[in-house]
């Protein structure tokens, strides 16, 4: 299997206190750290890095219920300064599923990927609409629990387990960075 790395919407408007529309607080650190940690074992190994970022007109009616977030072309689009940035491919979006780029879809085909390892924000919206969207295209998807953030530490354990639910695999970081195989049965509880 090929795998690829999909990081998704750690930009500012969610990764801050002084963000629009921030993920839990108690989330934020702990999650850069794991995602960064990520990226460079990916890097080592020279797995694909794909970065994926919210990109919304500024006419969409959804930015009501966004609170303007990720407006394209405002510092609340762009990458928090914490993420690491490596080499890697580079995908905007203005949905929720970040397979509403057709662009990503083509290029994890034209790379023979056939695995994903989902990492982002917030897990009870745009990855859980990913991982949804990968499925519907015949990927095998693993999120990184310790990778995701969501509003809060229940919503986001709600989310996960529903993940679970539908055979997505869940893990932790550390069981990607020490190589294990990751199997359904691996990962049961969720911190």
């Amino acid at each position: 299997m090929r795998k690829a790395l999909l990081i998704l919407d750690i930009q500012n408007d969610y990764m801050s206190d002084q963000a629009r529309l921030p993920i839990a607080k108690q989330q934020m650190e702990s999650t850069i750290k794991s995602i960064n940690n990520l990226i460079e074992k990916a890097k080592e190994q020279e797995v694909p890095i794909v970065y994926i970022r919210n990109e919304f007109e500024r006419t969409q009616i959804s930015n009501l219920f966004r609170k303007f977030t990720a407006i394209k072309g405002t510092k609340g689009a762009e990458f928090d300064e914490r993420l690491v940035i490596v080499k890697g491919k580079y995908f905007s979006k203005n949905k929720a599923d970040a397979f509403s780029n057709p662009d990503l879809a083509t290029f994890l085909s034209q790379q023979n990927i056939n695995e994903l390892i989902v990492t982002g924000v917030f897990v009870e919206g745009c990855v859980s609409a990913t991982v949804y969207g990968a499925l519907t295209r015949n990927f095998k998807v693993i999120v990184v629990n310790d990778a995701v953030g969501g509003v809060s530490d229940k919503s986001k354990a709600a989310a996960l387990m529903k993940l679970a639910k539908k055979e997505v695999l869940i893990c932790k970081s550390q069981q990607i960075l020490e190589g294990e195989e990751i199997e359904n049965d691996t990962f049961t509880t969720f911190n």
